[in-house]
């Protein structure tokens, strides 16, 4: 790629950017604006701390940030000037997808040209931008885990929650975003946090109610749900009716032959799975035809029958389904026969449809 000599003007629009970039604190967003000719004026526009910059101009000026960029990476010594430092900015504004460019931000940020806070504010600018982009979260979690201090923070964890979910609210099946929320909440676990679990479950729920498609959230929950299951010190602050799902799921004899008495909380690790078992069939009553849905109901039976391996369990489940599956035949057919064939050969649980 050679340099475009033909726009000179390329110097001084990302000197605007970076000068925008680096003035506004509150900045919220970058997009591109569709212009196709040049309007004799600065292609840069910057209204109510939204940037943006307009499409005629883009591939003059990506073409000259990428090449003074590379021209400067290849050199043995490489002395930090601003000029690097704003064709980044640009660079990855306009194309967030390179990692020698967030290679490049990584140095300046170890040699403290580049202040940590600031970068995570610039990545949740670029990830309004490119919501999806695997780079711009594994640069925001280097300098999350690997560069702050105070991480633990209860502000900056909730910050970088809030900062996954608009990702994946901004484009769907963000499994980037997801991703990058459960190596939070991972984290927060190390130093302590269990809380944090039972949060992102009851927020995550009213966001699988609004996007019944998206399969990544759900197994977002799915993680979570294996540390709830599995951890008491998790599951201790999740609130729970699980004497009321007991009784719906199981009469009073099986749920006698479940109860064991060194398993002081069993009820409440069945209540956890019970409740989302219930949730996600009023879903499927109200969202028909959502292959996530269906999806996520298998994982959910194989985490009850493996979790607690009874013949109870499999009696009451078969039982259950059947039903589910009987009730949501019509409508569904396609899904509830592949689930009753899903059953049958990896749960060994066979159920007749009338």
């Amino acid at each position: 790629m050679e340099i475009d000599d033909n726009f000179p003007a390329a110097i001084r629009i990302v000197t605007e950017i970076q000068n925008i970039v680096s003035k506004d604190p509150k900045l919220k967003e970058f997009d591109l604006v569709i212009q196709p000719e040049s309007q004799n004026k600065s292609p840069v526009i910057y209204i109510d701390h939204c940037l943006g910059l307009e499409s005629w101009c883009v591939r003059h000026v990506y073409r000259y940030v990428y090449q003074r960029l590379i021209t400067i990476r290849k050199r043995l010594k490489r002395p930090v000037s601003n000029e690097t430092i704003t064709l980044l900015t640009s660079a990855l504004l306009l194309n967030p997808e390179v990692t020698t460019f967030w290679n490049m931000r990584r140095e300046l940020v170890i040699d403290e040209y580049l202040k940590p806070n600031e970068e995570l504010r610039f990545c949740a600018v670029v990830l309004k931008f490119k919501p999806k982009s695997a780079e711009i979260f594994n640069y925001r979690r280097w300098i999350l885990f690997h560069v702050l201090k105070d991480f633990s923070s209860n502000d900056v964890v909730q910050n970088e929650l809030t900062v996954g979910l608009t990702a994946a609210n901004d484009y769907p099946s963000n499994y980037n975003a997801w991703n990058h929320c459960f190596c939070v909440i991972q984290r927060s676990l190390d130093h302590g946090n269990f809380a944090l679990i039972a949060q992102q479950w009851e927020i995550t729920k009213v966001w699988c109610c609004e996007h019944v498609s998206d399969h990544s959230c759900m197994q977002y929950r799915q993680r979570l749900l294996k540390y709830l299951v599995t951890d008491k010190r998790c599951i201790q602050h999740l609130k729970s009716c699980a004497s009321k799902l007991l009784l719906r799921f199981f009469n009073s004899d099986e749920r006698h032959k479940l109860m064991r008495p060194s398993e002081d909380y069993i009820g409440e690790t069945i209540g956890v799975i019970l409740d989302e078992l219930y949730f996600n069939e009023d879903l499927i009553a109200m969202y028909q035809n959502h292959e996530s849905l269906w999806n996520h109901r298998r994982f959910l039976c194989y985490l009850l029958v493996n979790i607690y391996s009874t013949d109870c369990i499999k009696e009451v489940l078969m039982n259950n389904e059947k039903r589910v599956c009987t009730n949501f035949l019509k409508g569904n057919e396609m899904f509830v026969k592949k689930y009753v064939l899903w059953l049958q050969t990896k749960l060994c649980i066979s159920i007749q449809l009338l």
